[in-house]
């Protein structure tokens, strides 16, 4: 927009005589001075298209305006001011008055574009500065000139957002920091203020753990840990600043995911979690596969209800849990007082209702074959294997049932739900409607299986991934990812409590014996014992091994009782094996027990009285015939 006087004198002839021109306010006197315009434009070419803006009375001048062009004001040798033409008074035409003015002017770039008030600005930068301009931009998706970059004294960039743009830390946060590395290098790092939108980019080293992070002497029982579990350490933005800690804020939310396959320190992170919770005096469940189950050995003398011996008694676990949640004490005294969380319960009634943290791991194993039972087979014609099956599979269908139950009933009835798994999807049993009421998501290994990350992540487009400096240097043993309740995805490194020649569990133990104390039953030599390393010329005492479990198992006779149908179909498999031989009862060396330990039923030995099948017997069963 180009700006124009045209001078017209303050009296005209008019009949004979001078009269005071008046262009402002007479209809005539203005078709003169558009004569007078039409004269000014003609001798003055630059003016050819300019149009008359207003009328100044006091000094006789009339102000003609060109909007078809766009004018540099003065300005100095680092500002050039624009006017801009009308035509370019609109926000799609900002790429091309930057083209155009950038391409007129080098070393000058637009910087500030006002479409709706007509003003621009183009300012002088360095090369350094334009590109990481054009770089931070383009990450975040917006107009180079919606960003303003200057240097810093540690050789970085203050990056302030035009106030049309909003910082959304959850959606421009990987943005920037793929901008910081592209800049400058791998750890390179940056500050935000979503108030200022200022972004401070740091000149950095990548970031990397040290190759143990030792469990802090003092955290195990902290007060403050009551609601916040501390469980390692978080991977700095750059090499030299300090490890923040990683922690679970159980406030937030009390269900926590673990995805992990075989050797990602799955076991460690779940250990380290689990003694800081028992330091605080909770109750404990610990259910998982027989095999598996020697990882919690060390808690036991803390644990309240063990469902680990068999997939039954690990389903007759959980169902006590449930109807505890539903029936029970806990839950009356819920409903009679209307309260809302445990954090808010009077104290009498914390010490009477402790935080309860149920530990479920190996889930994929205990529900690989869960199937629902709408009715009991006739135990007369059905062979006892197809009525273990279904007693088995119906056992695992429970367990499937009853953590669903748990996540939507136990969130404000202080109870705390840890389910670990080596595989996370709809085929291991945790289909998104179940993953979706997991606040606390974790997955171990500093490089999982693809399918392991998309089922533990709500956001795995904003998950950092584990840098290659810390995999190349040694240092990702007990690394993991973590996307916590109101949290960013974070890269962590699990506490280690080995020392002394000692492993983690070992030294858990000996810690929350002297700071919690052991259970009046517990010989407190005989269970260092337990979880002491042992060689063939110092057998573990495996009397006592068994005898701690046996304090704190669930009985079969009890789990099976749990579940009318469950106990239904026992007893239809019972019945069987009095039918086609052999008895449910007993446990041949050949085949091998089932994950749930229970063997498949034997042929019943020569005078036992019970009936065997010949082989035409089984084929007529089979056929239909039976």
């Amino acid at each position: 927009m180009q700006t124009f006087e045209c001078s017209y004198p303050p009296q005209v002839r008019s009949g004979g005589e001078m009269i005071d021109f008046h262009p402002e306010s007479d209809a005539s006197h203005r078709r003169l001075l558009d004569r007078m315009i039409d004269k000014y434009r003609s001798s003055h070419p630059d003016a050819s298209d300019a149009q008359l803006d207003s009328i100044d009375a006091e000094r006789h001048v009339a102000v003609l305006v060109d909007r078809t062009v766009t004018v540099v004001e003065q300005g100095d040798r680092n500002r050039l001011p624009l006017r801009l033409a009308a035509s370019e008074c609109s926000p799609s035409a900002g790429p091309k008055v930057a083209e155009r003015y950038e391409k007129r002017y080098p070393g000058f770039y637009l910087t500030e574009f006002h479409p709706y008030s007509g003003k621009a600005l183009l300012e002088r930068m360095t090369d350094k500065q334009a590109t990481a301009r054009g770089i931070l931009a383009g990450n975040l998706k917006i107009k180079p000139w919606e960003v303003r970059v200057t240097p810093t004294k540690e050789g970085g960039w203050s990056c302030r957002l035009d106030q049309t743009i909003i910082y959304q830390p959850d959606k421009m946060d990987k943005s920037i920091q793929q901008a910081c590395e592209q800049i400058g290098h791998l750890g390179w790092w940056f500050e935000a203020d979503a108030k200022t939108g200022i972004i401070v980019m740091h000149p950095g080293e990548p970031a990397n753990f040290e190759p143990v992070h030792p469990l802090p002497p003092d955290t195990l029982g902290a007060p403050e840990n009551m609601r916040r579990t501390p469980f390692g350490v978080l991977l700095p933005r750059a090499g030299g600043l300090p490890f923040d800690p990683a922690s679970i804020d159980w406030k937030e939310g009390s269900f926590l995911l673990i995805g992990g396959e075989g050797g990602s320190g799955k076991s460690v992170f779940t250990n380290v979690v689990l003694a800081e919770q028992i330091a605080q005096g909770v109750e404990l469940t610990i259910v998982d596969t027989k095999s598996k189950s020697t990882d919690y050995f060390w808690c036991r003398p803390w644990v309240k209800y063990w469902g680990c011996e068999s997939i039954v008694q690990a389903c007759g676990c959980l169902n006590h849990l449930v109807w505890e949640m539903e029936h029970g004490e806990r839950a009356k005294a819920w409903a009679e007082n209307a309260w809302q969380s445990w954090y808010d319960i009077p104290d009498w009634a914390k010490r009477k209702f402790p935080i309860h943290v149920i530990v479920i791991d190996e889930y994929a194993s205990l529900v690989d074959e869960a199937q629902m039972c709408k009715s009991v087979p006739n135990p007369e014609k059905t062979l006892p294997p197809v009525l273990q099956q279904a007693y088995k599979g119906y056992a695992e269908y429970l367990i499937r049932h009853d953590v669903i139950r748990i996540l939507r009933l136990a969130r404000f009835m202080g109870y705390r739900l840890i389910l670990a798994s080596q595989t996370v999807s709809q085929a291991s049993g945790l289909p998104p409607n179940i993953r979706d009421l997991f606040t606390h998501r974790v997955a171990m290994g500093p490089n999982p299986s693809e399918s392991l990350e998309k089922g533990v992540f709500h956001d795995l487009a904003g998950m950092p991934a584990v840098p290659a400096n810390v995999i190349d240097s040694g240092n990702s043993k007990g690394v993991g990812r973590a996307e916590l309740a109101g949290q960013t995805g974070r890269i962590f490194k699990t506490y280690w409590a080995g020392r002394d020649g000692m492993v983690d569990t070992e030294v858990f133990g000996h810690m929350l014996a002297d700071k919690v104390g052991l259970p009046g039953w517990c010989d407190r030599d005989r269970y260092f014992n337990t979880i002491a390393k042992h060689s063939a010329d110092d057998p573990i005492d495996a009397e006592y091994m068994h005898e701690l479990t046996n304090r704190i198992a669930i009985g079969e006779a009890k789990a099976i009782a749990s579940d009318p149908i469950l106990q239904a179909l026992k007893d239809a498999w019972n019945e069987s094996e009095m039918n086609f031989g052999g008895s449910a009862d007993e446990a041949p060396a050949k085949p091998a027990a089932d994950a749930a330990g229970v063997a498949p039923p034997a042929p019943a030995p020569a005078g036992t009285g019970a009936r065997l099948m010949d082989a035409s017997q089984l084929a007529d069963l089979m056929g239909g015939r039976g």
